[in-house]
């Protein structure tokens, strides 16, 4: 097996590198999303609608978790393949143990705080008196395990970093594999309810977590475990590169937290079961945008580190591409299939959550769309190490035009307006995403930079 700088290099034609690593990025982000997919059919199905609505309100602490683990991760990443691109390899292991390290410490002490102001954690995300038990058990289980999933997904980036991109597919498989069958386990057959969900999710991803560590211990891996002294600047490069993208899936839970609050406000209980249903076809859209952003990014970093723009213009010609062709498949899918979409999770016989999930759902999927484009370029920056850009482009995406729209449009359109606020929020933040790559290309020609790769970004 040839080194990752090897493989990069010379294993065939750009186009054949970038659909090697984006496919196997996607391929792992969707299982992912379904370890949590699952668990909503399982819960939906076998245990009711005010289940799957108290999944949902525990939504926005398993994207924070994931968040995190995105920061350290994709910043490493980032910092390995650059130097990988530059031949020094001491320098690519030192980040790699460092960011285990790191992890590990951040888990368990978010796991222990967690644990120890757990109902204050449920209510504080919503739950009400009739949901609190059930986000509690669900929850409980899940914070056990985080730091199986905080580190294995971190271990998940750095495989691919390491140049072996088929692992992550075949290690998240295999997790991917052990929840439904351990779903259907705990949650049909033992009747152990949420908590049976939550620990079917926890146990595949400690299998999914010691596959790669067993990866990195052997001797295939290049990325080797090595001492080290904490470098400060290093920890803090890692956690600027990587904030970006953890912002884009921190996103997410900020959005169900906002969405919940207000969908409590405007139509009830039933209406965050029906949200619940949207949010998992949703994470679905933006798990596979941010694989594409994965696939995309060791490759972006290393020819920056050679200084290829040519190869990096290609790179986000080839990202831009994928993500239409997925988001036009993600919009047709949601409106011509809506029905056999929505009874995955909710039977036709909850009428009402099942026709709030149904017109929910083919409003709000206009937005995957627009989604691709702030997310690959958000993550296009970040590769660059272009941290303020990838930054702000998340940040009006995650929070505030989100923020905006979600508290203005009900106003306006009642609750319809609730479904209309991503659209509003993905226009607001690509308006002012063009707005910065035209002044970046402006100040590249300005002051002579070599960025000929903004000059193909400005014909989006």
């Amino acid at each position: 097996m040839m080194s990752t700088t090897e493989d990069i290099s010379h294993s065939g034609g750009l186009s054949k590198k970038f659909f090697k690593y984006a496919f196997a990025s996607i391929g792992a982000m969707w299982i992912f999303s379904i370890y949590t997919m699952v668990d909503g059919m399982f819960v939906g199905k076998g245990v009711g609608p005010t289940a799957l609505a108290a999944v949902n309100l525990s939504m926005p602490f398993i994207n924070t978790i994931f968040a995190i683990a995105l920061s350290i991760a994709v910043g490493s990443s980032t910092l390995v393949t650059f130097y990988l691109g530059r031949n020094e390899p001491e320098k690519s292991n030192e980040i790699f143990t460092l960011n285990v390290i790191i992890l590990t410490i951040l888990s368990v002490t978010i796991s222990f705080l967690s644990l120890l102001f757990l109902e204050r954690l449920a209510i504080f995300l919503g739950a009400t008196e009739e949901t609190l038990v059930y986000v509690k058990d669900y929850l409980r289980m899940i914070i056990i395990f985080s730091t199986f999933f905080i580190v294995g997904y971190s271990l998940e980036v750095l495989v691919k970093a390491d140049g072996f991109p088929a692992y992550s597919i075949l290690f998240v498989t295999i997790g991917g594999l052990t929840n439904i069958v351990l779903d259907y386990l705990f949650v049909i057959v033992l009747s152990y309810g949420v908590q049976g969900a939550a620990l079917a999710t926890g146990l595949s991803q400690l299998v999914t977590c010691l596959g790669f560590l067993a990866h990195f211990l052997s001797g295939k891996s290049k990325l080797k475990f090595t001492k080290i002294k904490i470098d400060w600047s290093i920890v803090k490069r890692m956690f600027i590169i990587g904030f970006p993208d953890s912002l884009t899936e921190l996103s997410a839970g900020i959005t169900v937290f906002l969405f919940n609050f207000m969908i409590l406000k405007h139509i009830g209980s039933n209406g965050v079961a029906a949200f619940g249903v949207i949010m998992y076809i949703n994470n679905l859209v933006l798990m596979t945008m941010v694989g594409i952003n994965q696939g995309m990014q060791p490759l972006v970093s290393f020819y920056n580190g050679k200084k290829d723009s040519g190869s990096i213009e290609k790179l986000i010609h080839l990202a831009f591409k994928v993500g239409i062709v997925f988001s036009i498949m993600f919009l047709l899918v949601c409106q011509f299939f809506t029905d056999q979409l929505v009874s995955l999770f909710i039977s036709p016989d909850n009428v009402d959550v099942y026709h709030l999930s149904k017109q929910g759902l083919k409003i709000f999927s206009y937005s995957f769309i627009l989604c691709g484009f702030n997310i690959i370029l958000s993550g296009y920056f970040t590769a660059l190490k272009q941290s303020k850009k990838a930054t702000l482009i998340s940040l009006l995406r995650g929070l505030v035009a989100i923020s905006i729209c979600i508290f203005l449009l009900p106003y306006i359109w009642g609750s319809t307006g609730i479904w209309l606020s991503p659209i509003g929020s993905e226009i607001i933040t690509l308006g002012i995403s063009v707005w910065i790559v035209l002044k970046s290309k402006t100040q590249s020609q300005e002051t002579g930079r070599k960025n000929a790769s903004l000059s193909y970004l400005t014909k989006y």
